[in-house]
């Protein structure tokens, strides 16, 4: 995927400037997002939104990415520490997204829950 197709609002991968905006709203309230790992030597995508359900912002990431694995739920952020609630949980998510923010310049602790409130190692 090129930079060039953010700029139309068709692309889902957010850059550093919409991410930092997205985590200014996470503050006050949870957000939904969608997070696909990445396939070789891309980028991973995570993808946030105000309005859409949290599965269909995962397809819809799902086949931007051309992946077959993502996962989906809402985020909230309380003070450096990012709370993901998940409807679906990739493995190793928290390292990905971690590593992720670190390469965007957004210094960030990933805390994982499931959907029933119970905290995901």
């Amino acid at each position: 995927m090129a930079d060039g197709e953010d700029e139309g609002g068709g692309g889902l991968r957010l850059d550093t400037a919409e991410l930092k905006k997205f985590l200014k709203l996470g503050r006050s309230r949870p957000m939904t997002f969608a997070f696909c790992p990445a396939g070789g030597q891309e980028e991973p995508l995570f993808a946030a939104h105000r309005r859409k359900k949290p599965e269909v912002l995962g397809k819809s990431a799902r086949k931007e990415a051309e992946q077959t694995k993502f996962a989906c739920g809402t985020f909230s952020v309380d003070g450096k520490t990012m709370v993901l609630t998940c409807e679906k949980v990739i493995p190793g998510m928290a390292q990905k997204l971690k590593k992720m923010f670190r390469q965007q310049k957004v210094p960030l602790e990933v805390k994982l829950m499931g959907a029933d409130g119970q905290e995901i190692s």
